[in-house]
Order: C-alpha cells, then structure tokens, then sequence
C-alpha cells in the first residue's frame, strides 16, 4: 500500500495527500508487493535492482548511492509473539526532492516520526530520512527498556527463590533478543557513520549534527545491551551457586537422618531373628532396645547440630 505524506513546517502534522505531487512529498510504500516496487522504481526513476533488495528478509543495514540519490537500509524491530524481537529490512530512498519509505512488512507511522527534535519538513527529504533512522533507533530503546524489565523482575524472583525452569527458558530469548538488537544496531551505526562522511555533499552542517546525536545514541543504546548481558548471566550464575547449595545442604540433612533411622534397625533387626538372643526372656528388654535406640539418635542429633550439618 503506498501513501504520500506532505508537511510544509516543523509545527504542523503529516498531511496526507489523495494524489502524488512533484516535489517535497513523502512516499511511504509498507507491505509493498514486488509488482508495487517495480511501479515505483519505474515511476520515479529509482534503481530497481537496489529496491528489490527490500523483499530480501536477511537484509542488513548499508547504504548505496546511485546518482544524485542515495538508498539508506535499515532493519526495523517489533515485539512478536513470546517476546520475540523481529526486524524486517526497511529501505529509505533520499532523492533531491523526494524521500521513499518501502518495506515488505510495516513502515514507521508519520507520528512517530513527527515527535522527533529534529526541523523535519518534506520539503528536506535529508532530514526526514534522519528523523526515520532517528525513530528506527528509538524502536530499538523502546524494546531494549522492556528486555531489561524483564530482566529485573526475575532478579526480583530470585531474591524470594521463587524462580523457575521457565524463567530460565526465558532467558534464552532475552539472550535472543539482546544479540539480534546488538547486531542490528552495528548496522546500523554503520550506516550512520557512513553518512556522517557526507561523501556526497547530501546533508547540511545541522543534518550532521543531528548525526552525530544518532550517533552517540547507538553507542549508548549498545553500552546498555552489553550491560543487560552481562546481568542475565549474572543472574544465571548466582541461581546456579544458590542451587548448589541449597541441594548440599538438602544431601547433608538426608544423610544424617538416613543414619539415625539405620542404627536404632540395626537394633530392632537382631531382636528379630528367630535365635536365641541374651535377654529374650526379660520383659524389660523391649522397653530396653527402644530406649536405647532413642538415646542413640538423640546422640546422633546433637552431634549433627554441633557440626552444622542442618
């Protein structure tokens, strides 16, 4: 499906246009179909070859130039199903007087886009392709921040030793999640860094400043991934160490009652032998063995104690 958008001025909203326009307008192609793409690149004039890339799922961040335009990769994130991060490559074209959005998936709302800081105007498809790179990374902070509460809920858990085997299944998605964010978000440094070179001469001196934000952006968003890593197997190794010892502690305490119900047997299974046995005969020789079984694990138990063994 492919609408066009128009904004003349910083303060106003994205207005969306019934029919193209020549000049300072935005086209935004999401769920495009192969056919629609080949419209588009015959159309517009745009390099076809590079836009089929967009339908290729494993597309990594990059940019190409080809002529006076310039075709910006990025991979956009979602939260699918079981808190599965997914990203679909997203293609930004930057031509002297038009921008294009197109993705075989979904494209980044013109709201999300408008609540940059950023003097976007259709008029400067430059900027607005910044402002897009811009909310593509803000995606990525969005899930990064609902990874680490994730993370800090179990930590919770785990102080009450109320965690799971299912927590941990878990944590090889969150795991998942924060390798593919980290990866993707290389790209797309990447890529960001190369258009900080300007080799083109496309942006201004306030578009690589604002670069520069992106920029510094994607480093901290990648400083905070290695952290969350760095917790989740902290967390694995202080439940695996809290594990061991609980389950010391649970062998020390069978043990010691497995010896104090074995010895009073001991007792209660030479008094049933069917021989002849020294005070066979005595009353007293029941009440006698019983006691004395007691006493023993009495014995048994202080010991124990005193030697910490539960």
């Amino acid at each position: 499906m492919v609408a066009y958008y128009a904004k003349r001025s910083q303060g106003e909203d994205f207005e969306t246009l019934r029919d193209p326009i020549k000049k300072g307008m935005w086209v935004d192609a999401a769920n495009a179909t192969k056919d629609e793409t080949k419209q588009l690149a015959e159309q517009y004039e745009l390099n076809d070859n590079i836009l089929l890339d967009v339908h290729d799922i494993s597309e990594l961040p990059r940019v190409e130039y080809s002529g006076d335009t310039a075709y910006i990769f990025m991979r956009l994130p979602k939260l699918g199903k079981s808190s599965r991060v997914i990203t679909a490559p997203l293609l930004c074209v930057v031509s002297p007087h038009l921008l294009f959005t197109i993705a075989a998936e979904e494209t980044l709302p013109p709201e999300s886009i408008g609540m940059n800081s950023l003097p976007i105007t259709t008029d400067q498809p430059q900027t607005l392709a910044l402002g897009i790179l811009a909310s593509c990374v803000a995606r990525y902070e969005e899930l990064i921040q609902h990874t680490a509460t994730s993370i800090h809920t179990t930590a919770s858990r785990l102080r009450s030793h109320e965690i799971t085997n299912g927590d941990f299944i878990h944590f090889v998605t969150v795991e998942a999640n924060l390798s593919d964010d980290k990866m993707n978000l290389n790209g797309t440094l990447a890529v960001a860094q190369r258009l900080r070179e300007n080799a083109r001469s496309i942006f201004s001196d306030k578009d690589l400043e604002a670069l520069d934000d992106i920029i510094l952006h994607i480093q901290q968003l990648l400083v905070s991934i290695e952290r969350h890593t760095n917790s989740v197997e902290s967390i694995r190794n202080a439940y695996g160490t809290v594990a061991n010892n609980t389950l010391n502690k649970r062998m020390k305490t069978l043990t010691v009652f497995t010896v104090m119900i074995t010895l009073p047997n001991v007792f209660f299974g030479m008094y049933g032998m069917n021989v002849v046995l020294p005070y066979m005969h005595n009353t007293w020789a029941f009440p006698a063995i019983v006691a004395s079984s007691l006493v023993i694990v009495l014995i048994l138990y202080i010991v124990a104690k005193r030697l910490r063994v539960f």
